[in-house]
């Protein structure tokens, strides 16, 4: 029952999921793009029933259009791996001194990952928080006025060999059919 469950999880989730589309603005210039390979042998997974779930996020925050701040997790049975790009708008907050942050009125944020922006506007801090447990916490604050600010989460859930999985479930289900046909047959009465 807990397979059957979290298989169920596991598709839902992943028909939720939508994909990113990489826009054209000049953010990334001179990133590497890995191919599919690569990338598949970096996602994370773990296992639930004896059956590989791999799973990995790319949260980006978006500031006017332009990306601010984006976190790529992977999950994995070995624990959570994190990596942070921080854009061109504002500056990383581990740049920041404890006296700057709270100058800022932002104490609190020393261990965050993320990006604070400062200009005429006002104020605003972009944190991705991954905690020791692989939570997300999204953090913002904003005390600037006319900024716009968005977030996409992009997850990638890969269920290997789970049309072989579909196959016994189906025929679990012909079983129970054919069960619950046969006790129709043996225990009515006849021409009744």
């Amino acid at each position: 029952m807990k397979l059957r469950s979290a298989l169920l999880s596991a598709i839902a989730f992943a028909t939720l999921s939508g994909q990113a589309w990489a826009n054209d603005s000049a953010w990334g210039d001179g990133v590497e793009v890995m191919a599919d390979e690569d990338m598949a042998s970096h996602r994370g997974g773990f296992e639930i029933g004896g059956l590989q779930i791999n799973f990995g996020a790319v949260v980006t925050t978006y500031v006017n259009g332009v990306p601010a701040l984006t976190t790529n997790l992977t999950w994995t049975d070995v624990g959570t791996f994190v990596e942070q790009t921080v854009g061109d708008i504002g500056q990383n907050i581990g740049s920041l001194t404890p006296e700057q942050l709270e100058a800022l009125g932002l104490s609190g944020l020393e261990a965050g990952g993320g990006v604070v922006i400062q200009d005429a506007d006002g104020v605003t801090a972009l944190v991705h928080n991954v905690t020791e447990g692989g939570t997300l916490q999204n953090i913002i604050i904003n005390s600037a006025t006319g900024r716009d600010l968005s977030q996409e989460i992009d997850v990638t859930l890969e269920l290997p060999g789970f049309e072989l999985v579909q196959q016994q479930l189906l025929l679990e289900r012909f079983g129970i059919q054919i069960s619950d046909d046969m006790r129709g047959v043996i225990f009515s009465s006849p021409g009744g």
